[in-house]
């Protein structure tokens, strides 16, 4: 099996300003081929930084460096990769046509910073970005693939799917064949599924991994040089996975967004649906309607973030919000209530109010307090939830938790 290391190169990474999200990704990417990840490696945008790790990395059989290919004065990665390897770098003329062919379409001058970018490794190729003017670098010597790749995550991830799978299958990369089934695990911690888990007998390849809206997601992998028998023994274990979170009663679903998932349901039930929100400002509406169709079940939404709006638009009472408070049981009942009454062709109304922080909490109400208000025809449901984490993270989890308590609600009562 092949062996690589990853290089991210990036100063606010080091700074602790971002996360390297690339080498994650980069590192389940290599897995699922089958390639051992045996360094990963943080350094700053200095030429000298990037050159020490490449000297580090010279055993492995496959190096990635990703970020430093922008056009600024910081980004250095391809002259340090030129440097290390006692290179030249190249104009390479129909580059530059691609990247004013970029700006140009976007009705954008174009700087001629970017000529930068147009610079190649002699003997190295381009590898082409369609989401942005860096493409990546594919580079092979007598004993080691390099690849240089772009750092804003969605460009990194698009080449890497498109394009880098083929290149490491034209090389000869790719020995055997692996078979990975992914689902995504609602209102769990990594903790938990790791205890779940712990004497799990299989012959697969299982992870787990947050995502930073709000899951886990929970690999499970056969590598090996049958394919049908490496299905077959994924199949076999995700069997016995599914009975386990079932007992649990841990909520999962397959490798796709939940809220197309429920917009998948919500169509196949013929339902309509609308929100009430304040904790979440409107993101809830925002995730749901993200997905081609959504119009058809989506009526619409009242954002009422302030106690004013829930009594204009909501008719909550001044008693309820004076005795009770925005965040209670009483004002997400009256929000759901009010809802419905402005949107009656709703077959789902639901209401959210909560404390996001890292302000607003009493001694009585804690950051994470969330109050949620569900009405499916005539039937009211109020839940009530406490959600730990960052203002972000509480409000995806808000989200997340609203798309399945409808699933939920839909498939018992609907």
């Amino acid at each position: 099996m092949k062996k690589a290391a990853i290089i991210s190169i990036g100063t606010e990474i080091m700074n602790g300003k971002i996360d390297d999200t690339n080498s994650t990704f980069i590192s389940r990417w290599l897995s699922a081929f089958g390639i051992i990840v045996e360094l990963r490696l943080n350094v700053g945008d200095y030429i000298e930084d990037i050159i020490n790790a490449l000297k580090i990395t010279q055993k492995s059989d496959i190096v990635i460096l990703t970020g430093g290919l922008g056009p600024t004065e910081d980004d250095c990665t391809r002259g340090a990769f030129a440097k290390f390897l006692n290179k030249e770098l190249v104009f390479q003329e129909n580059e530059w046509q691609w990247i004013m062919k970029f700006f140009i379409n976007r009705t954008k001058k174009v700087p001629e910073s970017n000529k930068k970018q147009a610079m190649l490794i002699s003997g190295g190729e381009f590898i082409q970005n369609e989401l942005g003017t860096a493409s990546g670098i594919f580079y092979k010597d007598n004993k080691t693939i390099y690849v240089l790749l772009p750092g804003p995550p969605n460009e990194n991830q698009k080449i890497i799917k498109d394009s880098l799978s083929i290149k490491f299958i034209e090389n000869g990369l790719v020995e055997g064949d692996i078979y990975t089934k992914i689902i995504r695990l609602y209102g769990v911690g990594e903790s938990e599924i790791a205890d779940l888990f712990e004497n799990f007998d299989t012959s697969c390849n299982m992870g787990y991994y947050f995502n930073q809206t709000g899951w886990i997601e929970l690999h499970i992998s056969k590598y090996g040089f049958n394919k049908n028998e490496n299905i077959k023994e994924v199949e076999k274990s995700f069997k016995i996975i599914k009975k386990i979170l079932n007992q649990n009663n841990i909520f999962y679903t397959e490798n796709k967004d939940i809220s197309l998932l429920l917009l998948n349901l919500l169509n196949k039930k013929n339902l309509k649906i609308a929100f009430a929100e304040s904790i979440t400002g409107g993101n809830l509406s925002g995730e749901f309607i993200k997905n081609t169709g959504a119009s058809n079940v989506f009526l619409g939404g009242i954002i009422a973030y302030s106690n004013q709006l829930k009594k204009d638009l909501l008719n909550v009472s001044d008693a309820t919000l004076i005795k009770y408070g925005a965040v209670s049981e009483q004002t997400v009942k009256e929000m759901v209530i009010g809802l419905k009454k402005h949107i009656n062709a709703a077959d789902i109304c639901v209401s959210i109010s909560g404390i996001a922080g890292p302000t607003g909490a009493s001694k009585d109400k804690p950051i994470g307090l969330v109050y949620f208000g569900f009405m499916l025809a005539d039937k009211l449901f109020i839940r009530k939830e406490i959600f730990l984490g960052s203002r972000i993270r509480i409000i995806n989890k808000c989200i997340n938790y609203v798309f399945i308590e409808i699933m939920r609600l839909a498939h018992s009562n609907c």
